[in-house]
């Protein structure tokens, strides 16, 4: 298992670890069968609640640490799931960016179009 966490790993290693692998991802279903990405916008209360219920309905526990990377991962950050869930729309600030959970289990990408997917490596090495 991958730990991005490890204290001797830089940001173009953490990169290495992850960007190549982005093709091994199972993305979820979006909006329908042909299109993994769903609407990821804080316009009104509806959005948001909206947003809120579909990274909820992802499964993951709130104490898992996550890795936020900008596109040219140059600005990691570190928190932990819930942590993003509390204050997303500090987070999602309509520019591109990674979400990669520490054990490079899971990813979630947001677009600067205010839109969002999650995926799964099957073969997490």
């Amino acid at each position: 298992m991958v730990n991005l966490l490890n204290q001797a790993l830089r940001s173009r290693d953490i990169r290495k670890l992850v960007e190549p692998h982005l093709h091994e991802v199972v993305w979820d279903s979006g909006v329908d069968e042909t299109s993994e990405w769903v609407v990821a916008s804080f316009e009104d209360e509806t959005h948001i609640q909206k947003l809120t219920s579909w990274l909820n309905s992802k499964g993951v526990s709130g104490s898992t640490i996550v890795i936020l990377t900008d596109s040219a991962w140059s600005e990691l950050q570190q928190t932990t799931w819930e942590a993003l869930l509390k204050k997303s729309e500090d987070y999602f600030k309509q520019k591109h960016m990674l979400v990669v959970a520490a054990d490079r289990s899971w990813v979630m990408e947001y677009a600067s179009q205010q839109i969002i997917r999650f995926g799964r490596w099957v073969n997490v090495t």
